[in-house]
């Protein structure tokens, strides 16, 4: 009797995950992909990997494996659950990637998958629709000239404040073990002063009064984002010193924002025909487009949701990508030497490169969005549609209108849709030359359409401008040592004069 029971519930349960499969299956179009036993999408970490490319590449990022899409003969698949899940398609076709991100309607951004940025509150990259607008048209206007020749400014500072702090000026090879740690540390510094318009120094100094400085805690919070989303209120009251230095951070800097954003206001609402003298970074020219806007302004948990979206997302991407340009510089010593020449022959007379220089030294924007295309700090973007839309499949995939209903959630794989070589010719080769003379709609490394990252100026002007000195400074890059294929630990050597 027992068996009968298990026997009668296993057919039940196999029955409705036939059933729940064949649903999802009329969601995504009836296209090929895989079955999975979990709801999750968590599925994906084993499918993904790696891709081959560089060996030592200085950092982590996945895509979905070549073979995934060859197998299924197509270069956008599904996935979808036995279970009640979300069905899932991948795609790493460009034209599949224009049509869900350009679209005006049909697709959001679902709330758990932007949770990370939504710590400090909603913000232009979480938010959809009317939300969205309204933090575009103050976010927008702060990126300006006038800001960006800030970044310049700020970029050149604190590269000569950090070669004098850890006293390379006179050395003649600097070992930098590891070296993503310097990138991810300027980067911060970078932001900390351009985007919010306060001191960053590079040798940090307490709080005072044994309070936790705002570098410390900036440090600790932009380090720690993931932890906090996952980690309990009540955790924080234990006994556990990591955690307890996470909620200090967080206090510390939450208190912080919030006189921050007072003092900005009454400034600003003194004269709100522009911001002060000589304030040009995001956090000012965000209030003082807020302030103009009147009620349609942002609230003051909006501003500093825009603000640590910018933060988190910016910093890491710039850090990561200049990483990955110093590695991939140091491993092609041809592309190197060219670039280094080039820089050499716009700042000829030795002074530092300003914002009027961008445009000059565009073989270094190139390195840089040559590093962003075979190591993108953004592996996967997703969108969930909200309606039914039609997606019209590639020539490739055989050109077939593809209907998916509401409840699908779109993966859009970056790293595969760099790797493509119908897109990309020779995709595994460093070419920065590729990019000479691309147009805006041709930069898919910061994203595609109306939602593509605002803050990609402000992210290559300091790329360029720091790449431009150490190409200067030093004769030669090379690496050192490894610790392993692929280490994020990897020691660059700048030898000068070699």
């Amino acid at each position: 009797m027992l068996f009968v029971l298990i026997l009668t519930a296993a057919g039940i349960l196999l029955l409705h995950a036939i059933q729940e499969y064949l649903s999802n299956l009329k969601k995504v179009g009836n296209i090929p992909g895989s079955g999975r036993a979990s709801a999750s999408t968590l599925f994906l970490a084993p499918c993904f990997q790696q891709v081959n490319s560089t060996p030592d590449y200085p950092g982590s990022g996945y895509g979905a494996a070549p073979v995934v899409y060859e197998h299924y003969g197509s270069r956008t698949i599904s996935s979808i659950s036995f279970f009640p899940g979300t069905p899932l398609l991948c795609t790493s076709s460009l034209d599949v990637a224009r049509q869900v991100l350009m679209a005006d309607a049909g697709y959001w951004k679902a709330p758990d998958s932007t949770a990370a940025l939504m710590l400090w509150g909603d913000n232009i990259i979480s938010s959809n629709y009317g939300a969205y607008k309204r933090h575009r048209r103050v976010v927008g206007p702060a990126f300006t000239g006038s800001t960006y020749a800030l970044v310049a400014r700020e970029t050149v500072k604190l590269y000569h404040e950090m070669v004098e702090s850890e006293g390379w000026g006179d050395m003649a090879r600097i070992d930098l073990n590891p070296f993503n740690r310097y990138m991810a540390k300027f980067a911060l510094g970078i932001i900390t002063r351009c985007g919010f318009g306060l001191p960053y120094h590079w040798t940090a100094s307490g709080g005072g009064g044994g309070e936790m400085s705002f570098e410390e805690a900036l440090h600790t919070v932009s380090e720690n984002a993931v932890i906090r989303l996952a980690t309990p209120a009540w955790a924080y009251k234990l006994p556990i010193k990591r955690l307890r230095t996470i909620d200090e951070a967080y206090c510390r800097l939450g208190g912080l924002m919030n006189k921050l954003i007072v003092s900005r206001r009454s400034e600003l609402e003194l004269d709100t025909e522009s911001p002060d003298v000589g304030k040009h970074d995001l956090f000012t020219q965000m209030v003082h487009a807020s302030i103009s806007e009147g009620k349609a302004g942002l609230g003051e948990k909006e501003l500093v949701g825009d603000v640590f979206a910018f933060l988190f997302a910016g910093h890491e991407t710039t850090a990561h990508v200049l990483s990955a340009t110093i590695a991939l510089l140091a491993l092609h010593q041809d592309e190197q030497a060219d670039v280094a020449s080039h820089v050499s022959s716009v700042l000829n007379d030795g002074r530092d490169p300003t914002v009027d220089d961008y445009d000059k030294l565009y073989k270094v924007v190139a390195c840089f969005q040559e590093a962003a295309r075979m190591f993108p700090a953004g592996s996967v973007v997703t969108r969930d549609t909200t309606e039914t839309v039609t997606i019209q499949l590639s020539k490739l995939e055989g050109g077939r209108n593809l209907a998916v209903e509401p409840g699908v959630r779109i993966f859009i794989d970056m790293v595969g849709i760099h790797y493509d070589p119908e897109t990309f010719a020779d995709p595994e080769r460093f070419k920065p030359s590729r990019w000479y003379g691309a147009h805006e709609p041709d930069l898919t490394v910061f994203g595609l359409g109306p939602r593509a990252c605002l803050g990609r100026k402000f992210s290559m002007m300091e790329a360029v401008c720091l790449l431009s000195l150490l190409l200067r400074a030093t004769g030669k890059w090379a690496y050192s040592h490894l610790t392993r294929r692929r280490s994020s630990n990897g020691k660059i050597a700048f030898c000068k004069g070699v």
